[in-house]
């Protein structure tokens, strides 16, 4: 096994070093005093029907100053066990997630993982307001009973709640990797030794981008390699709340950044696929019991347009004139008409992807020139699945994902024969 390049250690809480584990619950926190009691206490109940011989607790704790650390030694008792990690340098930019070192926490709870000889891992963010111990058990039992490497959750949302994921990061992952994951950047897995181990060779763990790519990494890392995957279906999920949260363009330029770096790093893998296939899941979905979240579509609408009238001539750089006349005709529309096709936003995405690559200018620019252009698409996504059922709105999902598959033809032909980008 390659070395990966990082320190840590792990103890019990009486200070003993830890022997093995069959099952092992790695929590990642920072500053999470108020949540991880309730998190560790769903974690316990959720392992109740393995047996709490063989179970540990792993936590992997970024620093925090408000007492996050007694409360869960309070909540866990003997089954917890801290890893002491080194957490290298900050990324320049706001963490997504919000941690501070995530990738090195998750790589350190990993590492003690194998070390312990666990047969099943399950990662939780200890920020999670709103972890049911269900959860736990159907990130571990596949793995345990059904021979899964990789279990990912899945949380029927409102049409307006994880948007980004929609619209962009499920259809491409699905289009590029072949596989049918729809919420492949979830901070919560689930996986085997195997898995575990793989994941300790993989040479992504100190780049750049790590700390607000590592959730999609991993998952790519799955199902690129010869790994069985799943999904199990959660309830519903409210995101931690840390701090100040990212603005749109800054998030925006995070997580598709982080896509669009994979996809340079894989392209020998994603070239060969050529269609998507379905994944065993779970669990059964079940609608949100809350209202949908408000949006403010008019808003979205002006700031596509304000884009199309101040970014036009940098999108020129990346986008064909076709796909700028349609943008324009776009912009002429009223809010209640304004529908963009699913093909012609997946070989805009596609298209941004190729500017990135071959760095027609600054990332971050590129990136955060897209945000207008997700705008609009949200608006338009937004008012089209207006009064349509949870049925209905994956079904138009689906059709998107299906253009992102069919427009990938369009991405292979600019990536091995781009035209002269200006």
């Amino acid at each position: 096994m390659a070395s990966t390049g990082s320190n840590y250690s792990i103890q019990g809480a009486d200070g003993a070093a830890a022997e093995r584990a069959d099952i092992v619950v790695g929590l990642t926190s920072h500053n999470d005093a108020e949540t991880i009691g309730a998190v560790m206490r769903a974690a316990r109940d959720g392992l109740a029907p393995f047996g709490p011989s063989a179970t540990r607790f792993l936590l992997a704790d970024a620093g925090s100053t408000d007492g996050t650390r007694q409360v869960a030694r309070e909540a866990a008792g003997a089954a917890l066990m801290e890893v002491e990690y080194e957490r290298g340098p900050a990324f320049t930019g706001l963490p997504y997630h919000g941690e501070p070192g995530r990738a090195t926490a998750l790589r350190a709870i990993l590492q003690a993982a194998q070390r312990l000889d666990a047969r099943a891992c399950a990662v939780i963010d200890a920020g999670l307001p709103s972890v049911q111990p269900d959860w736990i058990e159907r990130l571990v039992a596949p793995v345990l009973t059904d021979g899964f490497d990789y279990v990912s959750p899945y949380s029927v949302r409102h049409a307006n709640e994880g948007a980004l994921t929609k619209a962009i990061v499920s259809p491409m992952f699905r289009a590029l990797y072949g596989v049918r994951l729809r919420q492949p950047a979830a901070s919560e897995f689930g996986c085997s030794a195997r898995l575990a181990a793989h994941y300790l060779e993989q040479d992504f763990w100190e780049v750049e981008r790590a700390p607000i790519g590592i959730d999609l990494w991993l998952a790519v890392a799955a199902v690129c390699g010869d790994f069985r995957t799943c999904e199990s279906i959660f309830g519903r999920r409210s995101a931690p709340s840390r701090g100040m949260p990212a603005d749109l363009s800054t998030t925006l330029a995070q997580v598709v950044g982080a896509l669009f770096a994979d996809l340079e790093h894989r392209v020998d893998v994603w070239q060969r696929v050529r269609a998507s296939s379905a994944i065993p899941v779970f669990g059964t979905p079940t609608l949100p019991d809350t209202e949908a979240p408000p949006l403010n579509v008019d808003a979205l609408v002006e700031s596509f347009r304000l884009g199309y009238r101040e970014l036009r001539e940098i999108w020129t750089w990346v986008l064909p004139p076709r796909t700028i006349v349609e943008l324009r005709r776009l912009t002429e529309m009223t809010p209640a008409r304004l529908r963009f096709d699913d093909r012609m936003w997946a070989g805009l995405v596609y298209d941004f992807a190729v500017g990135y690559a071959f760095r027609v200018m600054p990332h971050d620019h590129l990136l955060r020139s897209l945000t207008p252009l997700y705008s609009g698409w949200l608006a338009s996504f937004v008012m089209q699945a207006a009064g349509e059922s949870a049925e209905q709105v994956e079904e138009r999902l689906e059709q998107l994902c299906l253009a992102f598959e069919a427009e990938k033809r369009h991405l292979i032909s600019r990536w091995r024969w781009p035209e002269r980008l200006r």
